[in-house]
């Protein structure tokens, strides 16, 4: 049976749209384990660790998890930060901060609770601290998202004692939700 040209138009067109929908732009995860080892200049043996867990949604809000324990001295701050494995960069993203030291430019972080703690939060276009020396303006989510995707990101949790860092890990894209 030979189709009509109007169905064979009726099918392009559901496929359009299909293909338009948001179902295209599913959930992305991305996780990191976290360790002393990992932090630069100097790696670090200490009892600490930490995982971060988060999914990007629709390349516009980040929502993550971030859980640490047995640091040495206090937690003072965590952040994402630019930079290739074995590599320091700037931060782009606060997940939290007991200095009072997030550019006036983004929303004030949360506070980071003592160690052991979990916490959760959201992150947009808002929260994107400029880094002009490489390559990042304020609020280029898009920006940060594609270095995440590129696995030129890391996370790392400061404390009183380690102020560089404690502990650290590198960004790694985990899987689409639904694949």
């Amino acid at each position: 049976m030979e189709w009509s040209k109007m169905s064979r138009l009726g099918v392009v067109l559901i496929l359009c749209v299909i293909l338009a929908s948001p179902m295209g732009a599913a959930a992305e995860t991305v996780q990191t384990g976290m360790t002393g080892y990992e932090e630069t200049p100097l790696t670090l043996s200490t009892p600490a660790s930490a995982e971060f867990k988060a999914k990007i949604t629709d390349g516009t809000r980040i929502e993550y998890e971030l859980s640490y324990r047995d640091t040495e001295s206090t937690v003072t701050q965590a952040h994402i930060h630019l930079g290739r494995p074995a590599i320091t960069g700037g931060i782009v993203l606060f997940l939290c901060t007991n200095l009072g030291n997030a550019p006036a430019t983004v929303p004030t972080p949360q506070a980071c609770p003592p160690a052991p703690a979990t916490i959760t939060g959201a992150l947009t276009a808002a929260d994107v601290v400029a880094q002009a020396a490489q390559g990042v303006a304020g609020g280029e989510f898009a920006e940060v998202v594609r270095a995440i995707r590129a696995r030129a990101t890391y996370v790392n949790v400061h404390t009183t004692g380690r102020p560089g860092g404690e502990v650290r890990g590198q960004l790694d894209h985990h899987h689409h939700d639904g694949d």
